[in-house]
């Protein structure tokens, strides 16, 4: 496999776990789910009941050590609690706020120049935002190189395999440039007349992050 597969992702990830190694607090996985890998996986809620039964399968042939495959889980249950608890923020806004008026106050107050730097995103940025949910050790290690191999998704060669049609939608749109970093193509959008598009697919994507889930 080429460079940004997922192959690649788990070679990165384990040349920073091998140098770098596990943190001390990360090394507590198993206080944080008694039960092991089985617990921390069906702590994902979400997780329907056959993707939990071949995630669980698939850890049989994990590349990655025992000791770091169970921190990454730990990291990501962590991270999918926090993140649940944030649901509600999304709910609550677009009970209050109509998503057709939001769409509004972007087309008609907001000009282009404060729309592309509204829908850009450094990539360093990303690192900063884990951080305030607490993210380090492996997993940390795992979604920065995710984050590379997202900002490089068209070498990859892969298709979206996104879960409904807003997270699908909002994939197809999202695009890395090495100047302004992640990126929602507004410019392009105004030329090609499709902006609308663009903003409807984003607040669709917002909304959705209300639930019912992750």
């Amino acid at each position: 496999m080429g460079r940004f597969s997922d192959q690649w992702v788990i070679d990165k990830t384990l040349f920073e776990f091998i140098a770098g190694g596990s943190c001390a607090c990360c090394g507590f996985s198993a206080l944080f789910a008694p039960g092991g890998l089985k617990s921390m996986i069906q702590a994902c809620s979400d997780i329907e009941t056959d993707a939990a039964k071949a995630e669980l399968d698939a850890s049989a042939k994990s590349p990655w050590p025992p000791e770091m495959r169970d921190d990454v889980w730990a990291g990501r249950v962590k991270l999918r609690l926090k993140m649940k608890r944030e649901m509600k923020r999304y709910t609550d806004f677009f009970n209050a706020v109509d998503l057709n008026d939001c769409f509004i106050f972007c087309m008609d107050t907001l000009n282009q120049r404060e729309l592309v730097r509204m829908f850009q995103m450094p990539k360093a940025e990303v690192s900063e935002i884990l951080k305030q949910y607490d993210i380090h050790g492996p997993f940390e290690a795992v979604l920065s190189a995710v984050t590379e191999q997202v900002g490089n998704f068209k070498a990859t060669g892969y298709e979206t395999d996104s879960v409904g049609i807003e997270e699908t939608n909002f994939e197809k749109i999202l695009a890395y440039d090495r100047r302004g970093g992640f990126i929602l193509p507004i410019e392009s959008a105004v030329r090609q007349n499709v902006l609308d598009q663009v903003l409807r697919v984003f607040l669709l994507r917002m909304k959705s992050l209300g639930g019912p889930k992750l």
